[in-house]
């Protein structure tokens, strides 16, 4: 009897025609053997709907949609949710950027071991190759700019990844989390393989500069979540944490949960004062349970003004403001540490000048493993 295996996409806010060349590259393989769950988490209806038109040409794939926008970008949760639906007992976590060679789910099947775990090698695709694959797809004349191993495209078995609660939820963005999966599957027993024949092509994108991470935009951004990521990383090394997600890990908000937020009970009205907003965050919000409460920072007109420049530049006594920057990474931080397993939505107006933070403490915190 065939094993099969199904191929888990995380996605958010992406690009549908890179998806797209990413199916064709399956819909090209030899062996039929899989299955594909496509997991949107939480993105814009501009990027789902053609997205979710895109996913359900092929008829291995199928579309989810979970979380919702107001949640931040989590590819731990994304995946985690695909492997509580996974029927196969054996998952490979897979890339929107990557293509896959026509003998890849041949290949695969041949490295199966179940208490092991394979990773692969990928080769790099320029700018103008990426642009020549979206116009005819070609595995025979293909180029690459260089070869790399990959820690996050890899073949495991379901019972592995359970045993180990899949991918730690605390990590958002990006960073790290799928070299900590690695660790922690072998330091709970399960050895790491790796396949040297290069199977996988990673489409071109243009990175997003780290430096852009100092400026407040729209799109959420925290300061520093490489470093914060890469500690929580080290920390499960160091300590040999193999299981860090509570029990409930997988779960996902959807939107109906962000209905529930636009009704908030409380409402609390903040400019941009650094006692004001640390003291709402470090002792205001643990005194509300049971209760939806929403906190909007606004930029207080008095911040920007001249008055304000040159008392400050004076040294003379005056209330301390934070940037709305700053307010960002105080509020990513609170959501990223103490309420990333409750139902939140977090917002930042397109002038930069209002954050809308809502969290629904009807939503209790997860219990740990």
């Amino acid at each position: 009897m065939q094993v099969e295996f199904t191929i888990i996409y995380a996605f958010r806010n992406r690009e549908a025609d890179r998806v797209q060349l990413s199916l064709m590259s399956l819909e090209q393989q030899q062996l039929q053997n899989f299955k594909v769950l496509f997991i949107d988490y939480g993105s814009e209806p501009t990027y789902s709907e053609a997205v979710k038109d895109i996913v359900e040409q092929f008829s291995f794939a199928t579309y989810h949609y979970v979380a919702h926008e107001g949640l931040l970008w989590n590819k731990s949760k994304a995946i985690n949710y695909g492997i509580k639906l996974t029927k196969t007992p054996y998952i490979i976590t897979a890339d929107v950027d990557v293509l896959f060679v026509p003998h890849f789910a041949e290949t695969v099947v041949k490295h199966i071991e179940p208490h092991g775990f394979l990773l692969f090698k990928i080769g790099y695709l320029s700018k103008l190759e990426t642009k020549r694959q979206l116009s005819a797809l070609n595995f025979t004349s293909i180029t690459t700019t260089h070869v790399g191993d990959t820690f996050g495209i890899g073949l495991f078995s379901k019972l592995a990844l359970e045993t180990v609660g899949g991918l730690d939820e605390f990590f958002h963005f990006y960073g790290s989390e799928d070299e900590d999966l690695n660790v922690r599957l072998q330091a709970a027993g399960f050895k790491l393989n790796r396949c040297h024949e290069v199977m996988l092509y990673h489409q071109w994108h243009r990175r997003y500069p780290q430096k852009k991470e100092v400026l407040l935009q729209v799109q959420p951004r925290l300061t520093n979540v490489l470093r914060i990521n890469q500690r929580q990383f080290l920390w499960h090394t160091y300590h040999k944490i193999t299981h860090p997600n509570p029990k409930s890990w997988g779960h996902c908000y959807d939107k109906v949960d962000i209905k529930t937020l636009e009704r908030p009970e409380v409402v609390i009205q903040l400019d941009n004062i650094m006692a004001h907003v640390d003291h709402c965050f470090g002792e205001v919000l643990k005194r509300y349970s049971k209760t939806i409460v929403q906190v909007i920072v606004n930029e207080a007109p008095y911040f920007k003004s001249l008055k304000y420049r040159i008392k400050k530049f004076l040294g003379k006594e005056t209330q301390p403001y934070m940037t709305m920057k700053a307010v960002n990474d105080l509020i990513l931080k609170a959501i990223v540490f103490h309420y990333r397993d409750m139902n939140y939505s977090y917002t930042i107006s397109t002038d930069l000048k209002q954050i809308c933070f809502t969290i629904d403490f009807n939503t209790d915190t997860y219990e740990k493993s």
